[in-house]
């Protein structure tokens, strides 16, 4: 028997063929993928329907309102709930350092409406995070323990996780605005919607893995 020859045959590796290590790494990539794509689509059940048309009548009633700026849509339907009697105040947050009361009681606040007795503005808030702390504040300035939040329909979860994180102890009931009127370009109105809606997610994401770890 020729001693050289091995007992055993060496398996030549196969050209072409993934690594054990390359395999793992795609299967830990597609799980990842799996779970984001459902916490997206959980995000985007959890996005309230807007309110249309507008029926300040069938709206919550609470001890406060406040709207988180970043359309004119939000603050007129905020200062039609206020007028119906939804709550007692109302707090527009994030308001322009540029912008004055007389500016916006000469845009939403006629002769007749409850701008000048009952509209407080916050001027400090810059972020969502900031339109938190500027509520919190206000709330517990007012002594409110219920809120109507007004914001866009999209914006609404993260602005719901980040209000009930700086106040446990307080109540939220959603009043969506829709994000746009209709688009003639239905095409750009849908890649417009999607990057908002991605870009939304990943601030979500990020304000849920900081409350969990904050």
């Amino acid at each position: 028997m020729n001693s050289s020859i091995p007992i055993f045959r060496h398996k030549k590796p196969r050209r072409g063929g993934l690594s054990v290590l390359a395999r793992v790494g795609m299967g830990f990539a597609l799980v990842l993928v799996l779970m984001a794509g459902g916490g997206f689509l959980s995000f985007l059940a959890a996005i309230p329907e807007p309110q249309q048309p507008l029926d300040p009548s069938s709206a919550p009633s609470a001890d406060g309102i406040v709207v988180l700026t970043g359309g004119r849509d939000r603050i007129a339907v905020a200062m039609q709930l206020l007028e119906a009697g939804r709550g007692a105040r109302l707090l527009i947050s994030g308001v322009n350092e540029e912008i004055t009361r007389e500016d916006l009681a000469a845009s939403f606040g006629g002769d007749g409406t409850r701008f000048g007795c009952c509209v407080d503005l916050g001027f400090a808030a810059r972020t969502t995070v900031g339109n938190a702390e500027e509520t919190a504040d206000w709330v517990a300035e007012q002594g409110f323990r219920s809120l109507v939040v007004v914001t866009s329909d999209y914006h609404m979860p993260r602005s719901l996780a980040l209000l009930r994180h700086r106040m446990p102890a307080v109540s939220f009931a959603p009043y969506a605005v829709a994000m746009d009127g209709p688009s003639t370009n239905r095409a750009l109105r849908n890649v417009k919607l999607a990057r908002i809606l991605v870009t939304e997610y990943a601030k979500y994401v990020v304000t849920l893995v900081h409350h969990r770890l904050g």
